[in-house]
């Protein structure tokens, strides 16, 4: 992280980087390899080792706790059991799942989908804590930053932005009065995923009781974009005891919840691309606004007023000087990660707790509610992990370092600590799970095994990985021979990255992981030809699937059409298909469906 400011009186250090020294090496891992046997998920063909050194058993810097095991044959179909709950016939998408008419409701009185366990996979195994330096310039393939023409400061994530460009000049294509969406990041289909209100790592109950069939309650219509300006994004939900809280284009809009009556507005105009925190502290959150993203609001969201307004520092008015910003609020802190400089403030009162401007290397990212997390980037080389303290300026209370050739590109955790690691080629490589400065497991994505459904390329924009107090949740994306998915949902121990089972939903439904409900994980099954759309829960110990709550038989078209680029919220009883991005040349967009 940044350093402390300076004490009163003390002119300003000089501009320049901060360094971050490497950390101590841990243990190596000396876990037993996995006993044989596979999946009886379909096998993935591992990412090339020149672009993921940790499924590389041959590359010199990770060599392998055992010889690679080759893929299991596929299984055939397991024979219904005589008793006990059924095997499960048989995931949340960036775009949304494949939605078409569905038939009547099943009855709540079913037996559960029966889990499908299966056995342990070599690629679970945890890999060396320290890798021994790899010669010449970074990794293999990789090029030296662009010092020319590089925005000012170096050490920032190259593949951020050109990622980010990309999307924008892709993502929208008017062609005729229609749209043609892009994929935007991770692998995963065109949609935006669910929004991470408190880092996916809770597993609290979100409410005491809940209705088995879910009505449709009320919906916003999203405000029109024109054609010049592409798309805005809108990025920003929170939730009070009275209110649902939408960040929208050019204001932020407090809803009541039963009813979706307007209760207050706050004017925050903005070229359309600011960010905004994710979380909340004490019913405040905050979002960056003004013309060129160069300003931030803390808001009270139980009042329905901005608490204070802050611009950022080293504003000259240029448009694109706080582009690829980041804001994280963990507890009474906020931080705030631009291309050129970072800081931190104390929300109660607006003190500044830490400011870094350019130099070798910068945070890259922040990730918040139990913990704060940064991602530092050291020159495009070398990708480091910090939990922060805000009370001590910023300071790191550890730091892990990811191993060479590899980049830490996303924060789905931050109690306990999981990130997503990526390479220069590969966005989504591999789940790394962290413990006190040292890597504690890892389980490997394999290539277009996993879907990994985000809302771009921030820190903490993965919405379907799911992150328990010991497990993980990883949602299948996996093409049959016909086309078709073969959706399911695994579960993976934190503790050793083994796998504990595979759950599947039944014939033409597709699941995917929403948040955690009573101490089990909640997950979406969308409606299909044929098919009731509805909420179900599965065990954390089994993976059986349990009916929660369904959908009316007329809520259809209203998901199908949000489907595009939404993703999905449940809060206190009510599930929420949330838009964060706006486009141009679409009619009747939404900002919110609800749900209830």
């Amino acid at each position: 992280m940044s350093q402390p400011p300076p004490p009163p009186g003390n002119p300003p250090p000089p501009p320049g980087g901060y360094g971050y020294p490497a950390p101590a090496p841990g243990p190596a891992g000396d876990n037993p390899p996995p006993p044989p046997g596979g999946w009886t998920a379909p096998p993935a063909a591992p990412v090339p080792p020149a672009q993921n050194p940790y499924a590389a058993p041959t590359q010199s810097a990770f060599p392998a706790a055992q010889p690679p095991v080759p893929p299991p044959p596929a299984p055939p179909a397991p024979p219904a059991p005589a008793q006990g709950p059924p095997p499960p016939p048989g995931g949340y998408g960036y775009p949304g799942a494949q939605q078409q008419p569905y038939g009547q409701q099943q009855p709540y009185g079913q037996q559960p989908y029966g889990q499908q366990p299966y056995a342990q996979q070599p690629y679970g195994q945890p890999y060396p804590q320290t890798p021994p330096p790899a010669p010449g310039y970074g990794y293999p393939g990789q090029q030296p930053p662009p010092y020319q023409g590089a925005p000012a400061g170096g050490g920032r994530n190259n593949n951020r932005i050109v990622v980010i460009v990309a999307a924008v000049v892709a993502a929208v294509l008017v062609i005729g009065g229609g749209v043609f969406l892009a994929t935007r990041g991770g692998g995963g289909k065109d949609n935006d995923a669910k929004p991470g209100p408190s880092s996916h790592s809770s597993g609290k109950p979100t409410g005491p009781t809940h209705n088995t069939g879910l009505a449709f309650k009320w919906d916003k219509t999203a405000d029109p974009v024109a054609q010049k300006d592409n798309l805005k994004d809108a990025l920003g939900i929170w939730f009070t005891d009275k209110y649902v809280v939408k960040n929208e284009i050019d204001k932020v809009v407090g809803y009541d919840r039963t009813t979706g009556a307007t209760a207050w507005t706050i004017p925050a105009p903005s070229r359309g691309d600011c960010t905004a925190a994710r979380d909340t502290y004490q019913n405040k959150t905050a979002i960056q606004y003004g013309a060129s993203c160069d300003k931030i609001m803390v808001i009270d969201l139980a009042a329905g007023k901005p608490l204070w307004t802050q611009e950022l520092p080293g504003s000259t008015g240029r448009k694109t000087e706080f582009d690829y910003s980041e804001m994280a609020i963990s507890g009474d802190t906020v931080g705030i990660d631009w291309l050129d400089g970072s800081i931190g403030y104390r929300i109660s009162d607006r003190t500044k707790l830490w400011q870094s401007g350019n130099g070798n290397c910068e945070d890259d990212g922040y990730a918040g509610g139990k913990q704060f997390v940064a991602v530092v980037n050291c020159d495009y080389r070398t990708y480091k992990v910090q939990v922060v303290d805000p009370a001590k300026n910023g300071a790191a209370k550890w730091t892990w370092e990811a191993p060479t050739g590899t980049e830490v590109n996303a924060i789905v955790s931050t109690d306990p600590v999981v990130v997503l690691l990526g390479t220069e080629e590969t966005t989504f490589t591999d789940v790394a799970v962290l413990a006190d400065g040292r890597l504690q497991s890892r389980v490997s994505l394999g290539t277009d095994k996993y879907r990994i459904d985000d809302d771009g390329t921030e820190k903490q924009a993965v919405h379907n990985v799911l992150v328990s107090q010991d497990t993980l949740y990883l949602t299948l994306d996996t093409k049959t021979g016909n086309g078709q998915y073969v959706s399911g949902i695994s579960a993976f121990n934190l503790s050793d990255g083994q796998p504990k089972w595979v759950a599947k939903p039944g014939a033409k439904k597709e699941i995917t992981g929403v948040d955690f409900v009573d101490g089990k994980l909640l997950a979406y099954e969308a409606p299909d030809y044929g098919v009731q759309g509805q909420l179900v829960t599965l065990d954390p110990a089994t993976g059986a699937i349990s009916p929660y709550a369904a959908f009316p038989q007329d809520a259809y078209d209203r998901l199908d059409m949000a489907s595009l680029h939404s993703y999905y919220v449940w809060n206190d009883g009510q599930f929420y298909v949330v838009n964060k991005t706006i486009y141009a040349g679409e009619s009747d967009q939404k900002y919110l469906i609800v749900f209830g």
